[in-house]
């Protein structure tokens, strides 16, 4: 890996391989002026929790790795920001061991969409969750959640390049 692979912030080396993880999550950053910190965090739908944080840090060099990351703020002012983030959506898929969920969890897995998956045998039924929303039997068969889960992601697209 070459040096203009990474993020270097200060004495801080911030490798690609973070952005696997970021992928599908809800990230954010946040420079504090008087602590000369910058703090980036994640919530991926369990809570949120801090990844890393850089201390001695210059507001330039919170500015130079929000770019990088591709963070964005609603801050008129992109220059005096302080906060930045970016929504990944996160899927939830409850799996009741039956044959229509590992069928669906199998077609979501071969699209490369990142999902949580949690099994458990005595759910009455499989259950998707993504964003607000929620598909499940008997409203939604497998193949109608399954068509949803690709407008979903198509819609979600470009935001699964992290920008490092």
């Amino acid at each position: 890996m070459s040096k203009l692979d990474c993020v270097i912030v200060g004495n801080v080396v911030i490798h690609p391989a973070l952005a696997e993880y970021l992928k599908r999550s809800h990230y954010y950053m946040k420079y504090d002026q008087e602590k000369e910190t910058i703090t980036l965090s994640v919530n991926d739908g369990g809570g949120g929790v801090d990844l890393i944080e850089v201390r001695n840090a210059s507001h330039e060099n919170a500015l130079k790795l929000a770019r990088e990351l591709d963070l964005r703020s609603s801050d008129k002012d992109i220059d005096r920001a302080c906060f930045w983030s970016k929504y990944h959506p996160v899927l939830h898929f409850y799996h009741d061991c039956s044959d229509d969920a590992e069928w669906l969890r199998v077609e979501i897995f071969k699209l490369g969409i990142p999902c949580r998956v949690r099994k458990n045998a005595v759910l009455k039924s499989w259950d998707l969750n993504m964003g607000q929303y929620s598909y499940k039997p008997p409203m939604w068969t497998v193949q109608k959640t399954l068509e949803q889960v690709k407008l979903y992601n198509k819609e979600y697209e470009p935001s699964l390049d992290v920008g490092f």
